[in-house]
């Protein structure tokens, strides 16, 4: 329920400035779709919900004092935009617009933020405020967007006095970072159950493992769907995380496999990739859903579900688990995913397709490079294929998940009709590799026969001095995307690859092909009638810039490779050249050279005695 708020400034000579409050209005009742735990005990929450160009948040905090939130560049207070608020002894809440300068708390030129209402209530502190998405604040604010922010968090025993926060009003477990998509996703989704269906559950669980020295394992474990007399919806998948276990799992996949088992090792652990595992784990390479480290649960739009139950749906499937244990530490697992499902079946049926550049051990990455550029490509002759056999003339995009590993710094998906670039499927321009949360397309993206993707991935390689090779491995690297659509077409996995590595030709040297899954050492490289193993070469050269921008832009211009991967059957299209564009795509400007505000207020430094308590105990 909308209402309408009377806003005064409030300014004290030689103290706190900047503070909006609130007369004669009562709280809003708003309802937040969205909302998320900033600290591991539950002690901060965090509420939102927004639309085209604004955002309202709710900060709810265990005190009867401050509470505060921030979105930092880099998590910590310089640069950041901070909101803080609290509720004073007669009731009245309180709020401050701040940014941080050179680690100091600065009131802002202009307030942007709308409060909306605070309590006090058994020990919590709640403050609800709004603000533009984009406040044309280039100086003090920072836009919210799609990218993964980093947001601060931290809160107080004490309201803030005019003369400041109360000296030692700190603890270090009051206050930390989080990354978070705000807009696309992120934390819990608000979703009010149908009460006409009827909800039941199951579990897929990895049961005591313990092979969990090594510093990087994918454990594969195979299970049979529930057995259903007719067709069902998969409306939520949960990720179910063994408590002390969160900092090892690095990410979960459900495939599903397209016929019976050569061996049937139901519900036994292996070692994923491996050669003995191939013969069973053959046929499962259609994801149908995946989880990585940071992100939330998946619930599907009310408008469709995954198909379970039905001559088109796996009997079994296959959990890959990836465990990221960089100190060889012994642990036991019993992680996995829990699914709900209804027999009210939705309009259409979901399903994932897997974007970007194969997995390889041929995707190189030079060492010492700001930012170097790898491309994955699925072509209009792979998606017109897969929608053909379904006779599907275009489908819905309603979320992504961006997936690289650890040098991974920028990543897209961009959206090309007949050479025109569309608005990208997804982006971040911030990726956190601890952070790879589902992002939402709202409104869904339409998707025709015709169109194509391409993946984008910029690395920051300037801490490694060897190169990085494309693989498993956490200290390898990957470029994909998890597209969820609908209806369900044929299409499973859509990528490419160089049809031959640029870096060899680049440098004159010859390349001569071993066995192996991803293992690098198996290759040989000559050259002026010297030999080397392939990593031992590609260490030894002494990279340039313009030698990683030259192989990286051949990469993307030259030949490709494509691999089109169905439930049934498959495409591969070698040695063509990808789409160009040739009308890229230029966002929309919403700022003009000025900017508007309701509150333009006098600057003032804070007082000495809310400076340094302020900057300690919030960051």
């Amino acid at each position: 329920m909308w209402t309408s708020l009377i806003l005064v400034v409030s300014t004290f000579v030689g103290g706190l400035c900047n503070i909006v409050t609130i007369e004669q209005t009562q709280e809003v009742d708003y309802q937040y779709a969205h909302h998320v735990r900033m600290d591991n005990d539950g002690k901060f929450i965090l509420y939102w919900s927004y639309n085209e160009d604004k955002i309202f948040m709710k900060m709810r905090a265990e005190t009867n004092g401050w509470v505060g939130i921030g979105i930092s560049p880099n998590g910590g207070m310089n640069g950041a935009d901070m909101a803080i608020g609290w509720v004073t002894s007669d009731g009245e809440a309180k709020l401050l617009d701040t940014h941080g300068e050179e680690n100091e708390p600065v009131a802002d030129k202009i307030s942007d933020l709308h409060l909306q209402g605070g309590t006090q209530e058994d020990g919590w502190t709640s403050i609800k405020f709004w603000r533009k998405l984009n406040t044309c604040d280039t100086e003090e604010d920072r836009e919210i967007n799609g990218d993964t922010l980093r947001m601060i968090w931290a809160y107080g025993k004490y309201d803030v006095a005019k003369s400041g926060i109360k000296h030692g009003d700190y603890h270090s477990k009051n206050r930390g970072v989080k990354s978070l998509v705000v807009l696309s996703n992120g934390g819990i989704v608000t979703q009010a159950p149908d009460p006409d269906a009827t909800y039941k559950t199951f579990e897929l669980l990895n049961h005591k493992f313990n092979k969990t020295h090594a510093k990087t394992y994918y454990n594969c474990k195979m299970f049979e769907m529930p057995k259903l007399s007719k067709k069902h919806h998969i409306v939520k998948v949960e990720t179910v995380i063994e408590p002390g276990n969160e900092p090892y799992l690095h990410h979960q996949i459900l495939f599903s496999c397209s016929r019976k088992l050569v061996t049937k090792s139901l519900e036994e652990d292996h070692q994923c990739y491996s050669h003995r595992s191939f013969h069973d784990f053959a046929a499962c390479i259609k994801v149908l859903v995946a989880w990585g480290v940071g992100g939330s649960d998946l619930i599907l739009p009310e408008h469709a579900g995954f198909p379970i139950g039905d001559e088109d749906s796996p009997n079994f499937v296959l959990m890959e688990t990836h465990y990221d244990n960089p100190h060889g530490e012994t642990f036991t697992d019993s992680s996995g995913f829990r699914i709900t499902y209804t027999d009210k079946l939705r309009e259409y049926d979901a399903d994932v397709i897997l974007v970007g550049h194969q997995i390889s051990e041929l995707q190189i990455i030079p060492p010492q490079q700001n930012v170097y550029t790898s491309y994955g490509v699925c072509p209009h002759e792979c998606m017109d294929w897969g929608m053909e056999e379904r006779s599907v003339d275009e489908i819905n995009i309603f979320g992504s998940i961006l997936h690289s590993h650890t040098i991974g710094k920028s990543m897209e998906l961009k959206h090309i009709r007949n050479g025109v670039e569309l608005p990208p499927i997804s982006r971040d321009d911030h990726y956190d590799f601890n952070y790879q949360e589902l992002r939402q397309n709202i409104p869904e993206i339409k998707f025709k026969l015709g169109d194509s993707l391409k993946m984008i991935c910029h690395y920051d390689s300037s801490k490694r001095t060897n190169f990085t090779q494309g693989g498993l491995a956490t200290t390898m690297e990957m470029c994909l995307a998890f597209v969820l659509y609908y209806p369900k077409i044929e299409v499973s996995k859509c990528e490419s690859r160089p049809a031959k590595p640029n870096v060899f030709e680049h440098f004159g040297a010859d390349v001569e092909y071993g066995r192996g899954i991803f293992d690098i050492k198996k290759h040989t490289v000559t050259k002026d009638g010297n030999s080397w193993s392939m990593d031992a070469y590609l260490n030894q050269i002494q990279w340039t810039k313009e030698d990683a921008q030259e192989i990286s832009q051949k990469d993307g211009e030259g030949e490709l490779d494509f691999f089109c991967y169905g439930r049934n059957s498959s495409k591969f299209i070698p040695k063509m050249r990808a789409e160009k564009i040739t009308v890229p795509y230029v966002k929309e400007e919403k700022c003009g050279s000025g900017r508007a505000s309701s509150q333009i207020i006098t600057r003032s430094a804070y007082i000495s005695s809310l400076l340094l308590p302020l900057l300690i105990s919030l960051f």
